[in-house]
């Protein structure tokens, strides 16, 4: 299954993923803030429940590398009927691991809770999967996941943001403003296609007409939506 459908990622390690890539954020957008101790020890119990299912997902994503890798399996693990893992991907996990704690204890450690949109998570989630050497692969779990996967988990972006501890954001257009701003559009998009894929339905210009007339003023409308991006299709294709 390609990371874009649905994943066997764990509910808790998308909320991991979440907070990792809002430190990235900040990093990258130079937020002054207090960092707190990147000592897993100093983390509350939730997020050292997070932090393991984070951990899960990585051992599981590096496995499923491995054997990819792997043109012929070694005498031990075709009679186990499993890989053992390589001293290579073990420190590897553990080197994540560390990064995602210090980012926890980033987040969690700022005077103001900070907050992400769903466009600037699956951009800077691009760059983390080529840190990490990570890659769609059929029947693969892929941690990060993308946003339209915290969508479906949590019911909508915002509520994915609130089961992290994050602020949320408003998705619709803000006071005063005539128009939604390019991360509204995409976020738009976004849990359009995670409502559809949840359903099962196609994501037809057609079908966002009857969402967005679901969902009068906080998202874009369909013709809002084409003269943004130029088309249809192209909006589809902004965000997967």
């Amino acid at each position: 299954m390609s990371d874009s459908g649905k994943t066997h990622t764990s509910s808790p390690a998308v909320l991991g993923a979440l907070l990792f890539i809002t430190a990235r954020s900040l990093d990258d957008a130079d937020v002054p803030g207090t960092p707190a101790s990147a000592d897993p020890a100093q983390l509350s119990p939730a997020d050292k429940e997070i932090l393991a299912e984070v951990e899960l997902a990585l051992t599981a994503q590096t496995d499923d590398s491995g054997r990819s890798e792997s043109s012929a399996p070694t005498d031990d693990s075709a009679q186990s009927g499993a890989a053992a893992p390589t001293d290579d991907s073990t420190s590897s996990v553990t080197s994540t691991l560390a990064e995602v704690a210090a980012a926890f204890a980033h987040v969690r450690g700022r005077a103001e809770v900070p907050s992400l949109t769903a466009s600037r998570y699956d951009r800077l989630r691009k760059t983390v999967l080529e840190s990490l050497g990570a890659a769609s692969a059929q029947g693969a779990t892929i941690w990060p996941p993308t946003s339209q996967t915290a969508v479906q988990r949590f019911g909508s972006w915002n509520e994915a943001l609130k089961a992290a501890g994050l602020a949320t954001n408003k998705i619709g257009r803000a006071k005063g403003q005539l128009r939604f701003d390019a991360d509204a559009y995409a976020t738009a998009i976004a849990e359009f296609l995670a409502d559809c894929e949840s359903r099962g339905t196609a994501a037809t210009y057609k079908a966002y007409t009857e969402y967005a007339a679901e969902h009068k003023v906080e998202v874009p409308s369909a013709a809002a939506v084409r003269k943004f991006y130029g088309s249809w299709n192209a909006a589809l294709a902004a965000v997967r």
